[in-house]
């Protein structure tokens, strides 16, 4: 079985996704469904009343993974804290939750809950006010929290695991920078997935990799690596995207300074790290020895 936790501010398109979950078998978790159910028809509910959904709703979800069945918890996660605490709840139970993330901007969350009438439990209408309140304050996961999958328009960002490694293999080879490098291993594309999972992230369009990066974290120092865009996807600012969700993860983990390698003669490389604001390091140079 599996348990998602969406995570996404009001008018992210978090309930939609959820709702197509539900309708594909899974069970779907919402306080609001359980707020208008107890005829509460405008926001916000009475905080007892939250506290008593909130108890009722952690027996359902105990209940429901105990008989094997999988769950998605519509709820938006605000906080790291608060997506920590579900994480431990739902570990207890023997599965690892997933959180699904769909970061919107102001402009686009404002329009959408506008368009909202009080009809119904997914159709709560929240004042301008309220909804820049839960975009500003919002607390975005970042992929230090593992698992996390982000959806952005017709993007998806992910970790990719050991079943990726074939497909990343043919990216890279395809699309990656392989001059002046040693030639990629598949056994150690898995070795590092199975010691750290969250290192390798990759953008998915339409079922198939279309980007990558690799933040390696050692405990000390921040290491960016694959850092490749598909041809047919670039100049859309996907690498920039990758590169955003990489150096989050390591600032998470306690990152004061990124690296990343970058072939003296890679133009448009140089170009994408500069736009970045990363500069080289003259004052030093790489020692290699072949191993």
């Amino acid at each position: 079985m599996a348990v998602i936790l969406m995570c996404g501010p009001s008018g992210s398109g978090k309930s939609t996704v959820a709702r197509r979950l539900e309708e594909s078998g899974w069970t779907r978790l919402c306080f609001d469904v359980e707020t208008w159910r107890h005829d509460v028809t405008s926001l916000p509910a009475p905080r007892e009343l939250l506290a008593q959904i909130e108890s009722e709703l952690l027996g359902r979800l105990a209940s429901t993974v105990n008989a094997g069945e999988d769950v998605v918890l519509d709820y938006s996660f605000a906080t790291r804290g608060l997506r920590d605490r579900y994480r431990a709840v739902v570990a207890d139970l023997g599965v690892t939750a997933e959180t699904v993330y769909l970061p919107v901007d102001r402009d686009v969350a404002l329009e959408r809950v506008r368009g909202r009438h009080d009809e119904g439990p997914d159709d709560y209408w929240l004042d301008d006010a309220t909804v820049l309140a839960h975009v500003d304050g919002f607390e975005p996961p970042t992929f230090a929290e593992h698992p996390l999958r982000v959806i952005d328009g017709n993007v998806t960002v992910r970790h990719a695991g050991a079943g990726d490694v074939g497909a990343l293999m043919e990216f890279w080879e395809g699309s990656a920078e392989n001059a002046a490098r040693p030639q990629d291993s598949a056994a150690l594309v898995e070795a590092l997935v199975g010691r750290d999972p969250a290192a390798i992230l990759v953008a998915v369009l339409q079922g198939r990799i279309v980007g990558s990066v690799i933040a390696g974290w050692d405990g000390w120092r921040a290491h960016l690596y694959r850092l490749a865009v598909a041809p047919e996807a670039r100049g859309r600012g996907l690498a920039r995207r990758l590169l955003g969700h990489a150096e989050d993860r390591l600032r998470s983990l306690g990152a004061t300074r990124f690296d990343a390698m970058v072939l003296d003669d890679n133009e448009a490389g140089a170009a994408l790290w500069r736009s970045a604001e990363y500069a080289p390091q003259g004052e030093w140079s790489r020692w290699v020895k072949p191993a």
